[in-house]
C-alpha cells in the first residue's frame, strides 16, 4: 500500500499594509507590518532550502531503493524546517498578530513532525525489507529439506512375522522421519531467531508500527510452535506432533490476518490524515492574514 505524501513547504506570503485609518490603527498596523516582515526575512533566507525540500517530498518513492538515496535529503529536510521553527519562534508579535504567530508555528511544528516521520521511513523500510530478507529462502529450503527425509527401506520377512515387522517398520519410518525434520526445523529456527534479533534494533515510524509489530508478534509464534514441535520430534512424542503441525503452519498466518490488515489500513490513513492537518494549517494561516489586512486596512 502506497503512503499519501504531501509535506507542504511554508509559503510566507504575508502583507500587512495599508493606509488610513485612526492614529491607533496606524500603529497597530505598523506593529504588524514590522512582524510579518520580519517573518519574511526568515522564510527568504530559507526560501533555497524550502524549495529543495518540496522537490525532494514531491520525487519520494516507497520503493527501498529510492528511499535509501533519498535518506540523507529527508533529513536535511528535517534540520532545515528546525531551523525555520526555532527562527520563528524568536521573532515576538504585537497582540494583533499573535493568533498569526501561533498558526505559522502550529504550521511549522506539524510540518517538523510530519519530515522526522518521513526521515525515519527512509531510514526504516530499507532496514526492515532487509532484516526480513532471509526468510523467504530459509523457508524455501524448509520445504525442500522436509522433502529430502530418508525413510528405510523395508525388508522382505516370512509371513508369520509380516505383522510384526509391519509395526517395527512404522516405528522406524517415524523415528527415521522425525530425526530428519527436527534437523530441517531446526535450522529455519535459527533464521527466525536472528531476524527477530534484528528486529529488535529497528525503531517505525507510526505509519509502519502496526506491520512491525505484526511481524514480531508473528515470528515470536512460529518460534515458539516451532521449538515445541522440534521437541515432540526429538522426543518421538508423535501423538502431540500433528497438533503441533498445525499450530506451526497457523503461526505464520497471523501477518495475513484480517485484524493485522486492518491496523495497517488504519496507521496509513491516520498518516495520511496528518499530511491533510498541514494543508488545514496553511488554509488557516492564510485566512488569519486576510483578516488582518481587512481589519487594518
Amino acid at each position: 500500500m502506497r503512503l499519501g505524501l504531501g509535506v507542504a513547504v511554508l509559503a510566507l506570503l504575508l502583507v500587512a499594509a495599508g493606509c488610513g485609518g485612526s492614529s491607533s490603527q496606524t500603529v497597530r498596523r505598523k506593529a504588524v507590518t514590522q512582524y510579518i516582515q520580519r517573518v519574511n526575512v526568515v522564510e527568504q533566507q530559507l526560501r533555497y532550502p524550502l524549495l529543495k525540500i518540496e522537490q525532494t517530498y514531491r520525487s519520494f518513492g516507497a520503493h527501498p531503493a529510492t528511499l535509501r538515496r533519498s535518506a540523507p535529503k529527508f533529513a536535511t529536510a528535517e534540520a532545515t524546517l528546525h531551523i525555520l521553527e526555532t527562527r520563528l519562534a524568536l521573532i515576538d508579535a504585537p497582540p494583533d498578530a499573535r493568533k498569526l504567530r501561533r498558526l505559522l508555528l502550529g504550521l511549522i511544528g506539524a510540518q517538523v513532525e510530519l519530515a522526522h516521520e518521513l526521515t525515519t521511513l527512509a531510514h526504516f523500510l530499507p532496514a526492515f525489507g532487509a532484516v526480513l530478507r532471509p526468510l523467504a529462502p530459509a523457508d524455501a529450503q524448509l520445504k525442500k529439506a522436509l522433502a529430502k527425509v530418508k525413510v528405510p527401506t523395508p525388508k522382505p520377512v516370512k509371513r508369520s512375522k509380516l505383522k510384526a515387522a509391519r509395526a517395527a517398520y512404522v516405528r522406524a519410518v517415524a523415528a527415521a522421519a522425525a530425526a530428519g525434520q527436527a534437523a530441517a526445523l531446526g535450522e529455519y529456527l535459527r533464521v527466525v531467531a536472528s531476524v527477530q534479533e534484528g528486529l529488535r534494533g529497528l525503531r517505525p515510524p507510526p505509519a509502519m508500527a502496526p506491520a512491525y509489530r505484526t511481524q514480531r508478534a508473528t515470528l515470536a509464534r512460529v518460534r515458539a510452535t516451532g521449538v515445541a514441535l522440534v521437541t515432540a520430534l526429538e522426543k518421538k512424542q508423535f501423538k502431540r506432533v500433528a497438533t503441533l503441525d498445525r499450530s506451526f503452519q497457523q503461526a505464520a498466518t497471523t501477518s495475513t490476518s484480517l485484524s493485522a490488515q486492518q491496523a495497517q489500513i488504519a496507521a496509513v490513513k491516520a498518516y495520511n490524515g496528518r499530511v491533510r492537518a498541514v494543508g488545514t494549517l496553511a488554509a488557516r494561516v492564510d485566512a488569519e492574514r486576510a483578516r488582518l489586512q481587512k481589519t487594518l486596512g
